[in-house]
């Protein structure tokens, strides 16, 4: 049987999960942010994570990473288990790491910043995974060691 599920944010505005639910959609993997400061919460993440529990669409959530050291994604763990204020989810919390910004950075710190983020998300009793997009995965990232834990 295959699920089929979105990826929203901001970006797609004011939702109506209703309309989401009677399309077939089974799980939503909603933003709930990016980077490390508090005034970087996705600003639709609250209707976004009602909406899509009262449609009853599985839920699970990203963080948009800017981090550029290992203590910067310590800070972005932190910052998003602060945002989610101990909700419950279905679906794991998921460190999106594909930004420009970090591709000048060594492939060991990128999966290093992963492993501080994933393992600091998991402490926590929240299951985490790697988001990011398929090159990404090949060549910047080890996505076959990463992939065997998260």
């Amino acid at each position: 049987m295959a699920l089929k599920g979105i990826d929203v944010s901001k970006h797609q505005g004011f939702i109506n999960w209703s309309k989401v639910k009677n399309s077939g959609i089974d799980f939503a993997i909603i933003r709930i942010g990016y980077g490390m400061f508090e005034n970087q919460k996705d600003y639709q993440f609250e209707n976004n994570y009602a909406g899509a529990k009262a449609n009853g669409i599985a839920v699970g959530i990203y963080l948009y990473s800017y981090a550029k050291t290992v203590d910067e994604a310590r800070r972005e763990a932190e910052c998003c288990l602060k945002w989610l204020d101990g909700r419950k989810l279905d679906l794991p919390i998921y460190y999106d790491i594909e930004d420009e910004s970090q591709a000048k950075l060594s492939k060991a710190m990128r999966n290093n910043m992963c492993v501080m983020f994933c393992d600091i998300i998991e402490k926590a009793g929240y299951w985490a995974g790697i988001y990011a997009n398929k090159n990404w995965f090949v060549n910047m990232l080890d996505g076959d060691t990463l992939g065997k834990r998260y």
